[in-house]
């Protein structure tokens, strides 16, 4: 009989990442859980390590990087849970954070929940009590580096991380997995969108904790990052937002365009200098287009479905920060 709960790990060369992640795993109050580390090309010996450090988790070997969504939905693909835990390799759990999201999916409509997402080296600081996204699009951690004490807990979010979220398979088998076109950053944004684009609820469940390094994947190098999220903004908005919105909000969503391609440039400039920070912004941009006809393709399928109105989408959406 196959466990009530998959738990997928991705991992590229987190070798010395997973002992704290699995660790974690075994001393979970809820036991009705199988793991499937999907080793994404590592060089370090993850695999070999996780058959040494604990025989029961299953590994799953890609023969060469393929990137978080691709590693994350093989991983998927290959396990048989009711609720599918996704979770990152730089993350601990709390003993009772399993136990906490399976109560909350049990007694209530919600078909993804998450736990309030602490720093590991900060416990007392919140990286994430769930996510917000923003009416021009960008995705945001609710809460970040906000101290614990006197943090006002959301009333409600729009999503929750793919570093840490229970998710039902129904949902999945409903709206499909991650796009693979995303590779890495906003993916779970994506997911969340469509979630509620399809009328499904989302949870955030304070009382669950779980810890955070932080960026590990990307050591560090913000230029990355940035490249990352002006490219993959563009196809969530593109494939998500509602027609009626992206003509209301069109004005702020060029703007957001517009300090992402600045950010872009100021960051690798500061590591490559001006001119190779120019390529990299016109390379990405070319990524972007090769990506665009996937994103028209799944914005016809992703509205042709979707279930609640405009209004209701705009209800769900945070107004852009005061400047």
């Amino acid at each position: 009989m196959a466990a009530r709960i998959s738990i997928i790990i991705p991992s590229w060369n987190g070798k010395a990442l997973l002992a704290a992640c699995l660790e974690s795993l075994r001393g979970q109050t809820w036991r009705d859980f199988e793991v499937l580390v999907v080793d994404d090309g590592s060089t370090d010996g993850t695999g070999e390590f996780v058959a040494q450090a604990d025989p029961a988790v299953r590994v799953t070997r890609l023969p060469h990087n393929s990137g978080f969504c691709i590693a994350t939905n093989t991983g998927i693909r290959e396990s048989e849970g009711e609720l599918v835990f996704l979770l990152n390799n730089d993350m601990t759990l709390a003993p009772d954070c399993l136990e906490r999201l399976v109560g909350t999916l049990d007694v209530s409509a919600a078909a993804m929940a998450g736990p309030l997402v602490l720093w590991r080296d900060e416990p007392e600081t919140v990286y994430s009590a769930g996510d917000l996204i923003r009416v021009n699009g960008r995705p945001e951690n609710i809460g970040y580096r906000a101290p614990l004490t006197g943090f006002a807990l959301p009333a409600r979010v729009f999503g929750v991380s793919a570093g840490a979220a229970l998710v039902r398979r129904s949902l999945l088998d409903e709206i499909g997995l991650l796009d693979e076109r995303f590779g890495s950053y906003f993916e779970d944004a994506d997911l969340c969108f469509r979630a509620r684009l399809a009328g499904f609820e989302i949870a955030l469940v304070p009382e669950a904790r779980a810890y955070h390094v932080g960026s590990a994947s990307l050591l560090g190098t913000s230029w990355k990052r940035a490249r990352q999220c002006f490219r993959n903004h563009a196809l969530l908005v593109i494939k998500n937002m509602p027609a009626p919105l992206l003509l209301r909000h069109g004005p702020a969503i060029a703007r957001e365009r517009l300090h992402q391609a600045a950010r872009v440039v100021s960051s690798a400039r500061c590591e490559l200098g001006l001119l190779r920070a120019l390529r990299v912004l016109a390379s990405t941009a070319l990524s972007l287009a090769h990506a665009l006809p996937h994103a028209l393709r799944e914005r016809r399928r992703i509205q042709r479905v979707r279930r609640i109105s405009p209004a209701q989408v705009e209800a769900l959406l945070s107004p852009r920060p005061r400047t």
